[in-house]
């Protein structure tokens, strides 16, 4: 079947209807085509195939599937799909398609040679402003081949659009009516033209187990929305200060209660006095998963009352960082508000990088293509909560992307670091030890890790459990430890002696230490227990925390946010630091300590870490690259990872760049020409070649790598 019209395009319209507070239109072609596709095999084929029971739509040579989509006005319009491919070649690939005529097409995502390994799914997708208002726009899935064996598998094809707008008004609506429908994220905007208020603290707090009123789950692997708690409010008690235009929370970081679910994050925002004489406070808020890193932002907006009565609020929740559950949350609350004097002022916010779009690199280094920083080819815009190139002392940072629109409040966007805490927690305080102390690093696990003092663990040394190298693995393939459902059980304790007795009693050994690579987030904790331990007898102080004592007081040094001040702990009275994963901050606490580690961790001018331990993790120590890490090209080494770039970049040798790793999809990679690129997604995608050859067309590196 032939489209080669708008006329004949527009036949499908009446196949094809939005569901209220739904996708405008998904399909994962479980059922088939069915008649609101049509399409044209020409020289190759069109069919449903299936694997592992899902169904895909398969494109071969130069065939095309296409539909036409009601928009019914709407606006915010995105459109993705997902695709695989097998045997591209040349200029081969799969292509989706977009236009508003059904004649002419806008390609708006593409996969290509080298991203066809006949398994992997890369979601597409951008947004599609031009469709604004419109009544239809049409989709077109493609291949773009030259022989029978070219192939590609679509699934997933989406349509979104913005939640239709509900402003918030002068006053929000009082009462306990429930909010029918989302708020964009532009009602809580600062508002321009408003009067600035007084100088005052007060107390702001709710009662908890209050259900939301609306909630959409788009990604839920673990059935959390299955029954339970996960969509009742937490409760919240916090002091505000308030001056001016500036509204500050007085506790900083997860702020632990009595959910069984989430722990509150609050950030910095914004107050002003309406026309209509009321006093609006907004702020950005954030859900975190208790005893997890996962972190669902959002908005607070509210109205401060005289004296202690209710007031009506609005809370929305509409994005996150979390690869494995993701929601749109809206409510009305009925919160306290009453006067608070203050026992200490509120943490100091740290003073921001200076900021600018990533789309003026292109002013700024004529010739360099914005889109190659943060690459929609490399992780799927939906995926991307924020992502930055830092240039000298200049942050060139991509959007806060929400499902309800950019977010107002981009800045101080909290983020997990997951995995990133194995390198700047568990790492640099054994380099700091190891600076301090020296032969630290070769301290013995058995000696200050009661759990593992047994035969298995004899001759491994603090650095051997840095390295993922305790020579003690159950299967060598790559992190199939830690996919195995071991993992899943010590994640999922709370208490200090459940996890560090599971930890090292899990594996057996198979190797001599440092000879086998293995990763384990199990060992990244012991080697914190250990850290603890040390730090305890080498301080003469049985509550001494290596946290505490060694690593906040860099952070102040650095200027970083309140947010990194405190990390993830045991919930028991021991409050281990958990070392492998835990830390809540942002991009600009991320910069910021990437500008430090491309410094060689110096600071005023002084060594903090050891300086041979900083070089072999920055990979600037010639021949000593590290331990393979999954394939040739990848190495790891001290808690931080490497990837040889030199192919990617054409260099005539090897070109080693050391990064920073985070689970779901987060990457800080040390760029050797001094650069830093960082990305925090939730995809579970890993890919920054094209921000790298940016940053090298920007200022070459090949020849830097010693």
């Amino acid at each position: 079947m032939n489209v080669s019209s708008a006329a004949l395009l527009l036949c499908l319209l009446a196949l094809s209807a939005p569901a209220p507070g739904q996708p405008l239109f998904e399909d994962g072609f479980e059922n088939g085509l069915g008649e609101r596709w049509r399409g044209d095999p020409g020289r190759g084929d069109i069919r449903i195939t299936e694997y592992a029971g899902n169904h895909t739509l398969r494109l071969t040579r130069d065939a095309w599937a296409a539909t036409v989509i009601p928009l019914q006005g709407r606006s915010g319009i995105r459109v993705s799909a997902s695709f695989a491919a097998d045997d591209l070649e040349g200029r081969d690939a799969c292509l989706l398609e977009t236009s508003l005529d059904g004649q002419d097409w806008q390609t708006i995502g593409r996969i290509e040679d080298g991203q066809d390994d006949a398994v992997t799914l890369h979601r597409l997708g951008a947004e599609q402003p031009g469709a604004d208002g419109q009544n239809w726009i049409a989709i077109r899935l493609r291949i773009a081949g030259n022989t029978g064996n070219d192939t590609c598998w679509a699934d997933n094809l989406r349509v979104d659009a913005e939640p239709q707008r509900l402003e918030l008004n002068a006053e929000i609506p009082p009462g306990a009516a429930p909010l029918q429908r989302p708020v964009a994220s532009a009602a809580f905007a600062p508002a321009p033209g408003t009067a600035p208020l007084g100088a005052r603290t007060v107390r702001l707090y709710w009662q908890g187990g209050r259900q939301a009123d609306g909630v959409r789950v788009l990604h839920d692997e673990f059935d959390y929305a299955d029954g339970g708690t996960v969509f009742d409010i937490p409760a919240l008690d916090i002091g505000l200060a308030i001056e001016g235009h500036t509204v500050r929370p007085l506790i900083r970081g997860p702020i632990a209660g009595d959910s069984p679910d989430w722990e509150w994050v609050i950030q910095p925002g914004w107050a002003g006095r309406l026309a209509s004489g009321r006093a609006r406070v907004i702020l950005p808020v954030a859900l975190q998963e208790r005893n997890a890193n996962c972190i669902h932002t959002g908005w607070l907006a509210l109205d401060l009352a005289d004296g202690g009565r209710s007031t009506p609020a609005v809370l929305e929740i509409g994005a996150e960082t979390c690869a494995y559950f993701q929601f749109d949350l809206w409510t009305r609350l009925d919160v306290a508000l009453a006067p608070a004097v203050a026992a200490s002022p509120p943490p100091p916010d740290p003073a921001p990088l200076q900021r600018r779009p990533v789309t003026d690199l292109a002013s700024r280094f004529p010739g360099i293509d914005p889109e190659m920083v943060g690459s929609p080819l490399e992780v799927t815009p939906a995926a991307m909560s924020i992502f930055g190139l830092m240039i000298d002392d200049t942050l060139y940072a991509g959007d806060c992307l929400t499902r309800f629109g950019s977010d107002p409040y981009c800045t101080v966007l909290p983020l997990p670091s997951y995995s990133l805490a194995k390198s700047v927690v568990a790492g640099l305080a054994l380099m700091r030890l190891e600076q301090l102390y020296p032969g630290a690093r070769d301290a013995l696990i058995s000696r200050y890790v009661p759990a593992c003092d047994d035969a298995r663990w004899t001759g491994v040394t603090f650095e051997h459990a840095l390295d993922m190298a305790t020579g003690l693995y159950s299967d060598p393939g790559f992190e199939a430890d830690e996919g195995a459902p071991e993992l899943w059980a010590f994640m999922s304790r709370s208490d200090h002696a459940g996890r560090i007795t599971q930890a090292c009693g899990q594996h057996p050994r198979q190797a001599e230490p440092g000879t086998q690579w293995v990763y384990h987030t199990t060992d990244t904790y012991i080697l914190g227990t250990a850290v603890q331990a040390f730090w305890r007898e080498q301080s003469g102080r049985a509550e001494a925390d290596f946290y505490t004592d060694l690593l906040a007081p860099l952070w102040r040094e650095l200027d970083l946010s309140p947010l990194i001040q405190t990390t993830r702990r045991s919930y028991d009275d021991t409050a281990q630091p958990v070392s492998g994963w835990g830390l809540t901050l942002t991009l600009d606490d991320m910069m910021k300590l990437g500008r430090f580690l491309q410094d060689g961790t110096r600071l005023n001018g002084e060594a903090w870490a050891d300086p041979d331990m900083i070089a072999q993790a920055l990979q600037r120590v010639p021949g000593e690259r590290g331990l393979q890490a999954g394939g040739p090209d990848q190495r790891y080494q001290n808690g931080f990872w490497a990837w040889n770039a030199g192919p990617a970049l054409d260099c005539d040798q090897d070109v080693w760049i050391p990064a920073l790793s985070g689970y779901g999809g987060i990457t800080v990679a040390l760029i050797p020409n001094g650069h830093v690129y960082a990305y925090f997604s939730d995809g579970r995608e890993f890919a920054w070649r094209r921000a790298a050859q940016a940053s090298n067309a920007i200022e070459p590196f090949c020849e830097v790598q010693p």
